[in-house]
This record gives C-alpha cells, structure tokens and sequence, in this order.
C-alpha cells in the first residue's frame, strides 16, 4: 500500500508540474479564467461519465453538513479559486517561477494544521518555511542584481493560489474515508465549474479567444491530466499516505516543470533559480517532515506486585 502510495503521488507531481507549462502555454492564446472553467468543465465531465459507465454512484452518500461544508470549501476554495489565481498567474510569468512557487502550498498545509487543528509547530518545521520562504525569493529574483523589484503580480497569484491549495489539503484528507476518490475528484471539479461559469461575464473586456490547434490539443491534454487524472492520482495517494508523505513527494513537481520547460521552451533557470529551487525542494522536506515522538505510542506500564501474573497457557504463576 505505501509504495503504491508513492507512485500514485510522484504521477501527480508529474501531472502538474508538467501542467505549470501547459498553462503557460495555453493561456497566450485563451483567457485564464476561460482555461479554468474549461479545465474543470472536462475534467467533471470525463469522470462523471466513467462514474456512470461502471454504474457507480455519482453522490457521495453518508455525509453529514460538516462533510458537506468541507467538501464545499474543497471544491470552491481549494480547487476552484485556487487554480484560477495560479492559472491566471501562470500566465503573467515564467512555468519556473510558477512551478517552484506552487510547492509553498506544503508549508502553508503545515501552518494550517498548526492554526486549525492545533498542532505544535516544531522547530525544524519553522526552519523549513523559512528556507522554503527564501528558496522562492531567489527564483523570482532570478537574479542576484534583480532585487525586490523582479517580484510581479502573476508571481503573488501563484502564491495565493498555492496558499488556499496548501490549506485545503486538511478536509480533503478527513474526508477520504467517507468519500471514494473518483467521487471527492468529481465534486471537486463539479462545483467549482458551476460556480465559476457566472463569473465569465463579469470579467471586464473579452475574453481572449484565439487559438489554434497545437493550443486547443494542449487545452485538452492539460484538462486530461491536470484537471481528472492528476486529482484522482491525488486521492489515491492520500488514501494510502499520510498527508506529510504525500505533501513530500509532490515538492518533484518543480523537477518536471524544469525538465519539461527545457526540452520543450529551451527555457533555461537561472543559477540564482536553481539555488532558490534546490532550497525550496530541501525546506518543504524539512517543513512536512512529522513529530514522531508525537505519534510513537507510549510503552506499556509494567505489570504491579499486586496483580496475577499468567504465562503462555493462561496459568497463573
């Protein structure tokens, strides 16, 4: 179970970090917001109609309103306006800059547990956000001249996206044992479509609509993988590790950003980025690494004086 935890995991960095270029690439063509709704739109379509060629159910069942609340934040919040805010950024900067900066969603799961479960905050977890902090500087630095003024809007929109994606991993971990995870990745998707499509009118302007093939084939490819296969790889994973694992596993996602913007951009980083993007790999790590003296169960007490003690059959000696 763990290992294929794993490979489920390490498929979803693949799938978006490749998605951070995909987009990139999209989006110069068709408009953010489009882009998004028309991800989420196929993605739900493609799995609701698996869900109902193997004829299994399309509602959740046994939900209580806490669970509904939950999945209502994870879909609107965590699914919908997160990836509108990163697909809108991704198209302001650099698939770098947005794949290194999508992996602060691991710190800002840690953070939320910290604030809304109540968890302690250990040291070396506050040492990894820090440098995890730092590792993102460096790369919209991009330079060590640059300064401050390198950051733009599209790389505090990936950072606001990545900031709701990181705080809703929480109830979609709790709600994975109520909900299978064909059924959480389609009312992930679904309600976040429906929510988004009365949106498109109130944009000021016109949409941006435009594109060619090669961008209506890479339209389809990012919904495929990003917006259906990469969340139903998600669920798995989270089904079968526990969200610090998973979490670790998907700090990849840059490796396969990089690796896919050379071979198909010829985008190259920075030497100031690769140093940023080896910090952040290092301190996200660090930063969802667990307390296991926390979950270490306690030793047993040993046995008193006072009480029988039996051996293999049962006897007392």
């Amino acid at each position: 179970m763990p290992a294929q935890g794993y490979g489920f995991a390490l498929l979803t960095a693949a799938f978006f970090g490749a998605g951070a270029v995909l987009a990139n690439r999209v989006t110069a063509d068709i408009h953010p917001l489009l882009t998004t709704e028309l991800n989420l739109a196929i993605g739900a379509a493609l799995l609701g109609t698996y869900l109902a060629v193997r004829r299994r159910p399309l509602l959740p069942r046994g939900l209580g309103r806490g669970d509904w609340v939950r999945l209502a934040f994870v879909s609107v919040v965590g699914t919908g306006l997160s990836l509108a805010l990163v697909i809108t950024g991704l198209s302001m900067t650099s698939p770098v800059n947005g794949g290194f900066l999508i992996q602060l969603q691991g710190p800002a799961a840690v953070l939320a547990s910290v604030a809304v479960l109540g968890d302690r905050l250990r040291w070396w977890q506050t040492l990894g956000i820090a440098v995890t902090l730092f590792g993102g500087l460096l790369i919209v630095m991009r330079s060590p001249s640059a300064g401050l003024t390198s950051i733009h809007g599209g790389d505090v929109l990936v950072l606001l996206g990545a900031l709701l994606a990181g705080i809703a991993y929480l109830p979609a971990k709790s709600l994975m044992d109520r909900v299978p995870a064909l059924q959480l990745s389609l009312w992930r998707l679904l309600p976040a479509a429906v929510v988004l499509l009365p949106v498109l009118p109130l944009v000021p302007g016109r949409l941006r609509w435009h594109p060619t093939t090669t961008t209506l084939t890479l339209q389809l490819v990012l919904a495929v993988t990003n917006f259906c296969l990469a969340y139903v790889t998600l669920h798995l994973a989270l089904a079968r590790l526990r969200p610090w694992q998973t979490a670790s596993v998907l700090q990849l996602e840059p490796a396969f950003t990089v690796v896919i913007s050379l071979a198909a951009l010829a985008l190259v980083p920075t030497p100031l980025q690769f140093a940023g993007g080896a910090l952040m790999i290092a301190g996200g790590l660090v930063a969802q690494r667990p307390d296991r003296t926390a979950t270490e169960p306690a030793p047993a007490p040993p046995p008193t004086s006072t009480e029988p003690l039996t051996n293999s059959q049962g006897s007392t000696r």
